[in-house]
């Protein structure tokens, strides 16, 4: 099992270039992949997305490339010639519409195609993809391996929890039977008392077949059979060497749906005790598995 959150990088230096990558995630219910790449190398974008995808089924992603080449200061040149075209340019505006305002040289330079990137200095993608490929699988290890180790705390947490529910549960089919006995005897109780003299035409056998109906309406019986196998299908679902996090979120609102029930029907305080910390015990499962990859 792994957690959703993780954080790697590496770096590869050759003879031409170093390359840097950083990667973290965090969590998000499907994949989301988002990257910040210097421009010099923006044709790995898709490439390394790819390499994400093949390693990580969940989470928010975002990851950063940087490049240096090995001579840096190679990299862009003074485009000289639309330099001082726009230098010319802005002398000729100023006379014309008779201003002394002072041209600025850096103001200049900020102007588009002002500075040139060197192509030459940038390797070709065939040999910048293959190191860059290989920086990305080492960062992902080291993301993989934080998520892992996070995961197991995730999962001995969420097998601790399992295990309390079981105890609840365990106290709630103890106590359910006799606690529906003692609804079905108060309902009789009450059905006798308010029919009192209009009871007339009824036998005792109708009242108690009344009684037996609306007592039937607070039988678990079918909600702990189908809790039981939610439980069963969560511990089970623990075990397995793939990303399960979804699926432990569908089972998770299937065990509240159960215990919603369980506690709109539950027959006697005991019981209704036993199912609210049930209720909170699967809402406490739910938060931990929304960290699940």
């Amino acid at each position: 099992m792994r957690s959703m959150t993780g954080y790697g990088d590496a770096v590869s230096e050759t003879p031409e270039f170093v390359l840097i990558i950083d990667i973290k995630a965090v969590n998000n219910r499907f994949l989301k992949i988002n990257s910040k790449i210097c421009d010099e190398v923006s044709f790995l974008q898709v490439d390394l997305e790819e390499a994400v995808r093949k390693q990580l089924a969940r989470g928010s992603i975002f990851f950063t490339i940087r490049f240096q080449p090995a001579k840096p200061s190679d990299l862009y040149q003074v485009n000289e010639d639309v330099v001082k075209k726009y230098a010319d340019t802005v002398e000729r505006l100023g006379k014309e519409l008779n201003t002394s305002e002072e041209i600025r040289l850096q103001d200049i330079l900020a102007l588009p195609g002002a500075i040139k990137a060197d192509d030459t200095v940038i390797p070709e993608r065939e040999k910048v993809l293959p190191v860059a490929l290989d920086t990305m699988e080492r960062a992902l290890g080291k993301l993989v391996e934080m998520r892992e180790r996070e995961g197991k705390n995730l999962h001995d947490e969420l097998e601790n929890r399992c295990g309390k529910l079981d105890e609840l549960m365990l106290e709630v089919k103890k106590n359910a039977p006799q606690a529906l006995e003692d609804h079905f005897r108060k309902i009789e109780e009450r059905t006798g008392v308010l029919l009192g003299e209009q009871k007339a035409g009824l036998s005792e056998g109708d009242i108690l077949r009344e009684a037996a109906l609306l007592a039937e309406r607070s039988d678990i019986t079918e909600e702990i059979a189908r809790m039981d196998s939610h439980l069963e299908q969560f511990l089970g679902a623990l075990t397995v060497d793939e990303p399960v996090g979804r699926k432990l979120e569908f089972i998770c609102q299937e065990m509240f749906r159960e215990s919603n029930t369980m506690g709109s029907k539950a027959p006697g305080n005991e019981v209704s005790k036993f199912v609210v910390e049930i209720k909170a015990e699967v809402d406490r499962v739910k938060e931990q598995v929304l960290n699940v990859e």
